[in-house]
C-alpha cells in the first residue's frame, strides 16, 4: 500500500513540470476556448473506460487510426495516426502501469475548419505532429465476488505537447490529469461495468477546467472473439466546447489462447468531440 501511495504522489508531483503556461491571476469571467470542441481528435480524448480489472500479464497494442471530422459539415477534416498502448504489471497482481500515446499524427483540414477552431488560415491544410501521452497507475481495490463487483482506481497524468501543436489547434502545451473508479461484474460470458471520475486540464492564465467523467460498458466473450461497447464522456465547468461524448464498439478476433489477436474499433463522437474514428490493430498478451 505504501508503494501504491508513492506512485500516486509521484504522478501528481510531476504534473507541474510539464506546464507551459505562466501562472498569473486568473480571470474566471472569460472563457478560454481550450477544450475538445476546438481541437483535433487527440488533444482531449474521451478516455477509454476500465472495466474493473487490471492486467496480470504484459499487454501491448499497436494500431492505426483514421478520424473523419464533422465539426463543419462537408468540410475537409481528416486525421491519421499511429497509436500505442501498453499495460505492465508491477509489484503486485493488483497493480499495473498503463500508458497510451498517439505517437505521430497526420492531418488535413481546410479553411472552414480553421475558422471554426478560431485559428489562422495560414495554419490550415496538411501537417503532422505528435500527440500527448497518458500514463496511468491502475489499482484493484476490490476483487470480484459472488455478489460483489470488482473495483479499480486509476490515477492518470496527461503530458503537454509542443507550442506549435497549440497554434494549429492539434493539442495544448499544458498538462492534465484524471482520477476515475470503475466497477465491473461478470454474468456468465457477459460483463457489465460503470465508471465515474474527475478530470482536470490547465487552460490559460493559471486557470484549469474541471470535469466530471461518466461511462458505462458491456462486453461478451465468445469462443472466437470478444465483443465490447462503451458510452462515456466528461462535462467541464466552462460549458463551451468541454462536453464531449462518444460511443465505442470493438471486436477482438481469435480465441483467448492466441498470443497476438487482431482487433477493430469504431468510435462515434458527438457534441464537443466531432469525429468518427476507425481503428485497426493487433494486441499482444504474454501468457
Amino acid at each position: 500500500m505504501k508503494r501504491i501511495c508513492f506512485l500516486i504522489q509521484l504522478l501528481l508531483a510531476c504534473s507541474p513540470m510539464f506546464a507551459g503556461v505562466p501562472i498569473v491571476r486568473p480571470d474566471l469571467g472569460e472563457k478560454t476556448l481550450i477544450a475538445p470542441g476546438y481541437f483535433g481528435p487527440n488533444a482531449f480524448q474521451v478516455p477509454e473506460m476500465n472495466d474493473g480489472t487490471v492486467f496480470k500479464r504484459f499487454h501491448l497494442e499497436v494500431a492505426g487510426d483514421y478520424f473523419s471530422g464533422h465539426l463543419v459539415p462537408g468540410a475537409t477534416d481528416r486525421t491519421a495516426d499511429i497509436y500505442l498502448k501498453c499495460h505492465i504489471p508491477l509489484f503486485s497482481e493488483r497493480v499495473n502501469l498503463s500508458a497510451w500515446w498517439a505517437v505521430h499524427e497526420w492531418w488535413d483540414a481546410d479553411d472552414a475548419v480553421a475558422a471554426a477552431r478560431r485559428i489562422d488560415k495560414s495554419l490550415a491544410g496538411r501537417g503532422h505532429d505528435s500527440g500527448p501521452a497518458y500514463i496511468s497507475v491502475d489499482i484493484l481495490l476490490l476483487t470480484e465476488g459472488q455478489y460483489r463487483p470488482s473495483i479499480v482506481l486509476r490515477s492518470v497524468l496527461r503530458t503537454a505537447t509542443e507550442d506549435a501543436s497549440f497554434a494549429s489547434a492539434r493539442s495544448y502545451d499544458a498538462p492534465g490529469y484524471f482520477f476515475d473508479i470503475a466497477a465491473g461484474k461478470d454474468f456468465g460470458p457477459f460483463r457489465i461495468s460503470v465508471s465515474t471520475g474527475f478530470l482536470c486540464w490547465q487552460t490559460d492564465n493559471g486557470r484549469q477546467n474541471d470535469a466530471i467523467m461518466f461511462g458505462a460498458a458491456a462486453s461478451c466473450r465468445l469462443p472466437w472473439a470478444v465483443l465490447s461497447a462503451q458510452y462515456g464522456g466528461y462535462w467541464g465547468w466552462e460549458r463551451d466546447g468541454d462536453f464531449p461524448r462518444t460511443i465505442r464498439a470493438r471486436i477482438d478476433v481469435g480465441p483467448s489462447q492466441w498470443l497476438v489477436r487482431p482487433f477493430f474499433q469504431y468510435q462515434h463522437g458527438f457534441h464537443d468531440w466531432p469525429f468518427d474514428q476507425f481503428r485497426v490493430g493487433a494486441a499482444l498478451t504474454l501468457r
